[in-house]
This record gives C-alpha cells, sequence and structure tokens, in this order.
C-alpha cells in the first residue's frame, strides 16, 4: 500500500500559499532555467496590433464622431445631405474615409 499524503488547508486564507506544496519540476518556469534562452526585449516581445483606423467608417463610428444619434444620421441620409454610404452583404453601411472628410469639407464651405 502507497502511504498518502494528507494536506490539511488552513484557516486563513492568507496563510492558503504556505500550505500549498511545491510544484514538481517539470512545472517549474523555464525562463528561470540555464539552458532556456535570455526573454525578448520588451520592443520584441509579441503585443496585439496597434489600432489603426480603416479607410471605412462604421455608422456609429460616423456619429460619434460628430456627436450626433443615430436617428439624425438617418435623417440625413433620407434628406440626401449625408455623406456617400456602402452597405455591405449583411446590410450595414459603410462611410469611405475620404467621402467622410470631402463631405465635412463641403459643410464648411456653406456655414
Amino acid at each position: 500500500m502507497v502511504p498518502i499524503e494528507v494536506l490539511t488547508l488552513p484557516t486563513d486564507p492568507r496563510d492558503y500559499r504556505l500550505a500549498t506544496p511545491s510544484p514538481p519540476a517539470f512545472c517549474t518556469d523555464p525562463a528561470q532555467t540555464q539552458d532556456s534562452p535570455a526573454p525578448l526585449p520588451k520592443e520584441h516581445r509579441l503585443t496585439s496590433p496597434p489600432h489603426r483606423p480603416t479607410d471605412k467608417l462604421t455608422v456609429d463610428e460616423f456619429c460619434d464622431d460628430l456627436r450626433i444619434s443615430r436617428s439624425t444620421f438617418y435623417d440625413w441620409r433620407k434628406k440626401g445631405t449625408a455623406p456617400r454610404c456602402i452597405r455591405i452583404p449583411n446590410g450595414a453601411l459603410r462611410i469611405r474615409r475620404s467621402d467622410y472628410e470631402n463631405w465635412l469639407t463641403d459643410c464648411e464651405d456653406h456655414a
């Protein structure tokens, strides 16, 4: 028969880390072993790519930029005063950034 090691848990949760056994040698952090390569410098580590603006805006992005409601945008579309839009296959609208910039320039001329 193999003896079983009994682990008693402390009553205070702050002492729990003292009661947990250390991990086996094969579970140790490879960065701490001598055979592993040195960690990469911060600028070479994989991170999420920086957010880059796309060439098309969603209706929400357009409305957020101008601080208007979606209903105002759709009113402008109905009147023909909104910038040109593209309807993508799922039915959503997109606004080319170049069309948006030109539309803003035209709005400045009328002001």
